[in-house]
């Protein structure tokens, strides 16, 4: 790579001395003075050029005078904060943990000598001021363009006098050598030789060479590293729930999924996937022309659906006249063993203008399902009445996973059709760059929200905004109330501990020596 990026400036300075001579030169000076003849006209023009140039002598100033003044005065001036050096003495144990300690050392000193160096250099002064008077004339006048060359080398050998034996540019330089033997030796440190060397070869498997994409790593990744990920994941936690709607307002917490004792092993993959598909082919002699139409049926059968979740604190309220009554409690339900099965029946239309993706039948059948509740006045009614209520709660609850399934198929194919049309209209006023293309095609229309329905899904209570449903409301054992509380008394904490600074013990982490 460094031989290439040399390569490259040698034969940009060549192409450059090629064309900024003779006949290109002159016209490039011509074009030069035409645009600062115009630029000059503008109000603002001037004050922007006077305002470049006093600040080109401004850090000029200041970096002459960096160490003696300035830095200086910054000591005098701003409290030192132990926090804040402590922090920045973690990073740079982190960085300098790469590579050889002996090179990160003398780069550390070569930075504090440079930090620490006091100089008044007047002749650099000059030469900026001079530089910033030339950057001024240059963009104010055009005559300043026929001379340029012979300011630029009467520039050049000033530069050349200046500073050549100052102290502060030998630090410099000193310093800029010592940092790329620094970076030498990161790269060449065995474990990041070892990440690069791994990194490049997973480059070469995701692209190899001469093929678009390889062929058996994404037949892997679907019979192979998905399944693995699937099986991995045993927890989804919700902290808190909140369902409400005209019959009754539920709030669930502490909620955590986990797969339900199934067969061989628990996981929230299905025992059995499935998928038929069939593509069906109709050709119809019409008064005028033969029409032709191709649709595929697509038959999804997962078997052995498995889930379950413990102690789940809940709050329900009914709204109903002649059944109104609150419960709160711990819950436990178990929907496990042969678990749930569902089959779905997909017609997908190629040349329809208003389906693409449809939903012809959802089946789903609950095998087993269980509940307990404790510390709650509705236990022993729950209990008693369990044989007639589970094949109740069976009913509704495969009704809903069938309804569920028909609005999500619905709301897809919704958003196919929508998707299309932008698309479509996306490619016909042919953008000129390729992410207002993508802003175009992926900006949709958000459906308005059921007003008679809210639900929350998070950490916070979010119903404040809808009438305080749920404000002040927790389930028993609610994680959500201990975290309300200690927000609460955040404040008073922090007053009591503001000697610390903004610094706690968890920068402290990996950040100790061993």
């Amino acid at each position: 790579m460094a031989k290439g990026v040399l390569r490259a400036g040698q034969e940009a300075g060549a192409s450059l001395r090629e064309n900024v001579s003779g006949n290109q030169k002159q016209t490039l000076i011509k074009r030069l003075q035409a645009a600062v003849t115009k630029l000059r006209k503008r109000n603002d023009y001037s004050e922007s050029v006077n305002t470049i140039g006093l600040l080109i002598q401004r850090y000029a100033k200041v970096y002459s005078r960096a160490v003696d003044d300035t830095i200086s005065t910054v000591q005098e001036d701003v409290d030192t904060n132990q926090e804040l050096d402590r922090a920045v003495q973690n990073g740079w144990s982190l960085i300098s943990s790469f590579g050889e300690k002996q090179a990160w050392k003398e780069l550390e000193k070569r930075v504090n000598k440079v930090m620490a160096h006091a100089q008044k250099d007047p002749e650099f002064e000059n030469l900026m001021g001079e530089v910033a008077a030339s950057v001024q004339e240059m963009l104010t006048d055009p005559d300043f363009f026929e001379s340029a060359g012979n300011k630029l080398d009467e520039l050049k050998e000033k530069a050349k006098e200046t500073g050549t034996e100052s102290p502060l540019r030998q630090d410099v330089d000193a310093l800029l050598k010592q940092a790329r033997t620094t970076f030498d030796s990161v790269m060449n440190d065995k474990e990041v030789s070892k990440l690069v060397d791994t990194t490049l070869k997973l480059w070469a498997i995701l692209t190899p060479t001469n093929q678009a994409s390889n062929t058996e790593l994404f037949t892997d990744s679907t019979t192979i590293l998905l399944p693995l990920v699937l099986t991995a994941i045993q927890y989804l936690p919700i902290p808190r729930l909140e369902v409400s709607n005209p019959d009754i307002d539920l709030l669930l917490e502490n909620l955590i999924l986990e797969p339900g004792r199934n067969i061989n092993n628990s996981s929230f993959l299905p025992f059995q996937l499935l998928i038929n598909t069939a593509n069906n082919i109709s050709i119809k002699k019409a008064r005028f022309r033969t029409v032709s139409s191709v649709s595929t049926i697509c038959t999804v059968t997962l078997k052995g659906i498995s889930v379950r979740a413990t102690d789940i604190g809940y709050f329900l309220r009914t709204h109903k006249s002649f059944l109104s009554f609150t419960s709160s409690g711990l819950a436990s339900f178990e929907l496990d063993e042969r678990g749930i099965d569902i089959i779905l029946k997909i017609n997908i239309t190629h040349n329809s203008l208003e389906k693409i993706l449809t939903l012809q039948s959802a089946s789903v059948k609950i095998h087993h399902l269980n509940y307990q509740l404790r510390k709650s006045v509705s236990s022993c009614f729950f209990f008693f009445f369990k044989p007639f209520l589970r094949p109740i709660l069976t009913a509704i609850l495969e009704k809903q996973l069938s309804k569920g399934l028909e609005d999500f198929f619905h709301a897809a194919n919704r958003e196919l059709v929508f998707a299309r049309e932008r698309l479509r209209a996306t490619r016909i006023s042919d953008p000129k760059d390729i992410q207002t293309f993508f802003k175009a095609v992926l900006s949709r229309l958000t459906p308005e929200d059921d007003p008679d329905l809210y639900v929350n899904v998070g950490v916070r209570g979010g119903a404040e905004s809808r009438g305080n449903v749920f404000k002040g409301v927790y389930a028993p054992g609610s994680v959500v109330k201990l975290w309300d509380e200690e927000a609460a008394l955040a404040g008073e904490v922090v007053d009591d501990r503001a000697k610390s600074g903004w610094r706690n013990e968890i920068f402290d982490v990996q950040g100790r020596a061993v």
